[in-house]
């Protein structure tokens, strides 16, 4: 692993219901190096926000989950976490799919999945453990579909394998995920916030386009202007307000 500290130290499964969920215990019964690296091949539980699952074929995906003390991080900037680990999961896959003139086409969906053009190909969920209302560490879950070709649970999800029409190395692609992630979580410790949030912007899925959404039982159109600070969703409402929007508060439709 050619990093400083993401991933140099590894465990790998042959199996496990979560790896999130795995990390998390031994974080309870251990003091943890940052940058540890959880992963497996055949995730049979694997889970998201909203608390849907991850389907994923076994020996077919990515599912890894990271150790990072960012006490550095105040709370209420916790979401820079989150945008640097959808920048790093778009960089991956940009210096994959640059060959086949697809890397412009990657989209981060608010708050934490990675698109394709309108189908997802990986997912991010990040666990906090907190201490006097100081972060202290986290967990961060990343399941991408690499080799995988076909998905019972959904019509809208895509791989790797069907976009370039080849399988890919999965440890390969392990390695340069920590590669990514560990370059954004330097430049975050930098402080480097106004590159981060130019750059998630310009990958943010749906910005400023009208799309219908969901919130309250009810549908309307929005316009995504940005992400706060905290974490929220900006929409612009067809009276021209702008309304902020907390996780499970709107749906994408």
């Amino acid at each position: 692993m050619k990093t400083l500290f993401i991933g140099q130290n590894i465990i790998y499964l042959k199996s496990v219901d979560s790896t999130n969920s795995y990390a998390t215990e031994m974080l309870r019964q251990n003091n943890i190096p940052e940058g540890s690296l959880i992963y497996t091949f055949n995730q049979t539980n694997g889970r998201g926000q909203r608390g849907n699952q991850w389907e994923s074929q076994p020996n077919k995906n990515v599912a890894l989950s990271l150790v990072l003390h960012p006490t550095f991080i105040c709370a209420d900037k916790q979401y820079l976490l989150i945008k640097i680990i959808s920048l790093a999961v778009a960089d991956l896959l940009a210096d994959i799919l640059f060959q086949v003139e697809m890397a412009g086409r990657i989209k981060i969906k608010w708050p934490n999945d990675i698109y394709i053009d309108d189908k997802k190909i990986g997912g991010i969920l990040i666990e906090n453990i907190w201490r006097d209302n100081k972060l202290q560490s986290s967990v961060v879950g990343i399941g991408i579909n690499i080799n995988q070709t076909h998905f019972v649970s959904t019509n809208k999800s895509t791989s790797l394998a069907l976009l370039t029409n080849r399988e890919t190395d999965l440890k390969e692609v392990i390695e340069q995920l920590c590669s990514h992630i560990e370059a954004r979580y330097l430049q975050l410790k930098a402080n480097k916030l106004e590159n981060i949030d130019f750059e998630y912007l310009q990958r943010l899925y749906r910005l400023n386009t009208w799309n219908l959404f969901s919130a309250n039982n009810q549908t309307f159109e929005g316009n995504i202007t940005g992400v706060g600070d905290s974490g929220k969703l900006n929409v612009l409402m067809k009276t021209g307000e702008t309304i902020a929007f907390d996780l499970k508060e709107i749906v994408f439709i």
